[in-house]
C-alpha cells in the first residue's frame, strides 16, 4: 500500500489494451498520469505519487498491474 491519495493500483486491467487503461486509471485517479510502456524499457527507479506506469507487451495489452510509482 502507498501513502498517495486515491486509488493506488488496477490488477482487473491486466490483458485489457493499453490506451483503455491509460483512460480508466486516469478517471479513478485524478491525482495521477499514466504512462504505456513496453516490457522491457528501461525507466528510472524513482517513486512519484502522480505516475502509473503501463506496462504492455508487443501486442499493446496490460501484462502486469498497473500500479503508482
Amino acid at each position: 500500500m502507498s501513502s498517495c491519495p486515491g486509488k493506488s493500483s488496477w490488477p482487473h486491467l491486466v490483458g485489457v489494451g493499453g490506451s483503455a487503461a491509460k483512460a480508466i486509471i486516469e478517471r479513478e485517479n485524478p491525482n495521477v498520469k499514466a504512462v504505456i510502456l513496453e516490457e522491457g524499457t528501461p525507466v528510472t527507479k524513482d517513486f512519484r505519487c502522480n505516475r502509473v506506469r503501463i506496462w504492455v507487451n508487443k501486442r499493446g495489452l496490460v501484462a502486469s498491474p498497473p500500479r503508482i510509482g
